[in-house]
C-alpha cells in the first residue's frame, strides 16, 4: 500500500533540532500523534510519502526562507516544502509545493491520500491533486474546526474541504455527527501510544525511593480544564507525604505560583520537555486527568494524554469524558464528582490502597494499550479500513 500523506511536521530529530533553535516554548502534540502514526503505517508494510510545511511560523523563529533537506526513515519519504516565513505567502507555497508534489508522486491502484484536515493549505493542495489523479482521499480529524477559535472564514475551508473528502479517521462516534453529513465510510481510533513506550521498570517510583507520594499533571493549565478543582481538592484531601507535581503554561498559572508558595505540598514546575515529563510521569504514583465532564466539546475528544498516562505504568485518574469508551474502564480510576470535594474524597479512597494493588492496576492499563491502541496496531486497523473500503 502506498499512503501520500500530508501534515505540517517532520522527522523525530529534525523535529527536536527546531525546537532548539525556537525563539518560545511552543507545545505541538500534533508532531507526537502524526510521528507515531507514519512510524505505525511504515512498520505495517506501508510505503508512506509525507509532504509537510514544516512546524515553523514567524511566531517561533526570525528565519526569512525555511528549507530542509528531505529525509528517510524506513518506509517513510519526508519532503519538506520549500517556503518563506511570510503569512499569506507561506500558506500558498504550502499548498502549491502539496499539490504539485502529489501530482507528480508515484501512484497505483493501492495508493491512498491522508492529510491533516486542520491544515488547510497543506489538506486543499493534497485533496486537489488526488481528486484529479483519481486517488482516494481521507480526512484525520484530531480536533472539531467549528469549535476552535479560527475564522469563519477558515471554518467554512474545513467545512468544504470535508465534502470533498472519501472517508474519515475520527476520535470519537460522536465526531461523524459534525463532520460527516453524508454519511461516509469512517474509522474510529481514539488515539495511540508509543509500541517502543520506555519500559516502567526503567525508573524508581519516588514512592519506594523516598516515601513521596506524587500525584502528577502535565498539560495546559487554562482553568476550563478543571485544574482548581485539582488543585483545591489535593489541598482539602491532607494525605500523609504527598506532593502536586504541576507542568504545563496558561491562565492559572500566576495563581498557582503563589499557592505554590503557601501550600508546600504544591509544586509548580513550569513546561518541561516530554522525554522528562515522561520519566517524572514512571517515577510518580498517580497520574490526574481533572478535565470536566460537561463542555459538548468533550464529546467529540479523547486526550492524548490519557494514553500517555496508561503507557506509562502509573496509576491514571480521570474524569468519565464522554469521549472515552467504556473498555477503558476497567483500567483507570474515575473521577465522577469533579468538585474539590470530589476530588478531595477520591484521593483519599486510592491512597488507603496499598502501593501493589495500584500498581497492579497501572500495569494492567499499560499492557491494554501497548496490546489494543499502539501505533502499530492502530496503523494496521487503518489500513484494514483503507483495503476494504477503496482496494476490495
Amino acid at each position: 500500500m502506498r499512503i501520500l500523506y500530508g501534515y505540517s511536521n517532520c522527522t523525530d530529530k529534525t523535529y527536536n533540532r527546531i525546537v532548539s533553535e525556537r525563539n518560545v516554548s511552543v507545545l505541538t502534540p500534533d508532531q507526537k500523534y502524526h510521528g507515531l502514526l507514519i512510524k505505525g503505517l511504515s512498520a505495517n508494510g506501508a510505503e508512506v510519502r509525507c509532504f509537510s510545511g514544516l512546524p515553523i511560523n514567524r511566531a517561533v523563529t526570525a528565519r526569512k526562507l525555511i528549507r530542509e533537506p528531505d529525509e528517510r526513515e524506513g518506509n517513510a519519504h519526508f519532503h519538506y516544502i520549500t517556503t518563506l516565513n511570510l503569512p499569506i505567502l507561506r500558506q500558498l507555497m504550502i499548498f502549491c509545493g502539496t499539490f504539485f508534489g502529489v501530482l507528480k508522486a508515484k501512484k497505483d491502484r493501492q495508493t491512498v491520500a491522508v492529510c491533516d484536515c486542520l491544515n488547510i493549505a497543506n489538506a486543499y493542495g493534497m485533496t486537489l491533486a488526488a481528486r484529479l489523479r483519481k486517488i482516494p482521499v481521507v480526512s484525520i480529524v484530531t480536533d472539531l474546526p467549528d469549535m476552535e477559535r479560527t475564522s469563519d472564514f477558515l471554518k467554512k475551508f474545513n467545512n468544504r474541504l470535508f465534502h470533498k473528502t472519501d472517508a474519515f479517521i475520527l476520535l470519537t462516534d460522536e465526531m461523524s455527527k459534525r463532520v460527516n453529513p453524508e454519511h461516509k465510510p469512517y474509522i474510529v481510533l481514539e488515539g495511540h501510544v508509543d509500541a517502543n513506550a520506555p519500559q516502567p521498570e526503567e525508573r524508581t517510583p519516588y514512592e519506594l525511593s523516598d516515601g513521596r507520594k506524587v500525584i502528577l499533571y502535565a498539560g495546559s493549565l487554562k482553568r476550563i480544564y478543571g485544574i482548581v478543582n485539582l488543585v483545591e481538592g489535593f489541598i482539602k484531601a491532607q494525605i500523609p507525604d504527598a506532593e502536586l507535581n504541576i507542568y504545563g503554561d496558561g491562565d492559572y498559572r500566576e495563581e498557582l505560583e503563589h499557592l505554590a508558595e503557601k501550600y508546600p505540598g504544591v509544586h509548580y514546575s513550569g513546561v518541561k520537555k516530554h522525554y522528562e515529563i515522561v520519566e517524572e510521569e514512571q517515577k510518580a504514583s498517580l497520574l490526574v486527568n481533572p478535565r470536566p465532564t460537561a463542555p459538548e466539546y468533550t464529546k467529540y475528544s479523547f486526550p492524548s494524554k490519557n494514553m500517555e498516562y496508561m503507557v506509562s505504568g502509573t496509576p491514571t485518574l480521570t474524569t468519565k469524558l464522554p469521549g472515552m469508551p467504556a473498555e477503558y474502564y476497567p483500567y483507570v480510576y474515575l473521577l465522577e464528582d469533579e468538585s474539590p470535594d470530589g476530588v478531595s474524597e477520591k484521593l483519599r479512597e486510592i491512597f488507603a490502597q496499598s502501593f501493589e494493588e495500584r500498581r497492579r492496576k497501572a500495569l494492567s492499563a499499560r499492557k491494554y494499550v501497548l496490546e489494543h491502541k499502539s501505533n502499530i496496531a492502530q496503523s494496521e486497523k487503518i489500513m484494514e479500513f483503507l483495503q476494504q473500503e477503496f482496494m476490495s
